[in-house]
């Protein structure tokens, strides 16, 4: 019996560990890559230390979503996670909306900001959030686990940084932000 119960536990352990990733769906996104020319509602977010702009993206990675700084000019999507930094040539970027107004604001130490932007979800079900610092000569974005409570951003063979002051980005409705007589 003992065998059983502990089998049945590992099993749900497995099943909740093995859950699927899940996008945010609330915004926009399109597919990109080299070959996809840029539209002109694609969302700048940086720029990085060779002055090309960057944009914001997001990747599949690993059974997680993350969030990407996409450089249109190499076709690459740069992206890092908790522990590693790694690039893909097929990712989604972040357009404009009739329903919705992008900034950035400050933020720091994982707070949740009203209306941060996430681009989905790990496999642990915890939601990621596009963040971005000044590093490296650049403006570079990151990813924000409000769990770990600070912007993880690394940036080709320099080391993995962590920043507990950043700035995340929000999504602010059209329909609040306009005055009524």
């Amino acid at each position: 019996m003992f065998k059983v119960i502990c089998l049945l536990v590992a099993g749900l352990f497995a099943v909740v560990l093995a859950a699927p990733y899940t996008y945010d769906t609330e915004h926009n996104w399109i597919k990109g890559n080299l070959s996809i020319p840029l539209t002109s509602d694609v969302i700048v977010g940086g720029f990085d230390p060779y002055g090309y702009r960057t944009y914001i993206g997001r990747v599949a990675y690993d059974t997680n979503v993350l969030p990407a700084r996409v450089v249109a000019e190499t076709g690459y999507a740069y992206f890092n996670t908790d522990k590693l930094s790694n690039k893909l040539v097929d990712y989604q970027l972040l357009t404009s909306s009739p329903s919705f107004d992008f900034e950035w604001i400050r933020s720091f130490d994982g707070n949740y900001e009203k209306g941060a932007v996430s681009v989905g979800t790990t496999h642990w079900n915890e939601r990621v959030f596009i963040c971005r610092a000044r590093a490296d000569g650049g403006l570079l974005m990151g990813t924000l686990f409000l769990s770990q409570k600070y912007c993880i951003i690394k940036n080709e063979d320099l080391p993995l940084r962590h920043f507990d002051k950043y700035e995340i980005l929000v999504a602010k409705s059209k329909a609040n932000s306009t005055c009524k007589a």
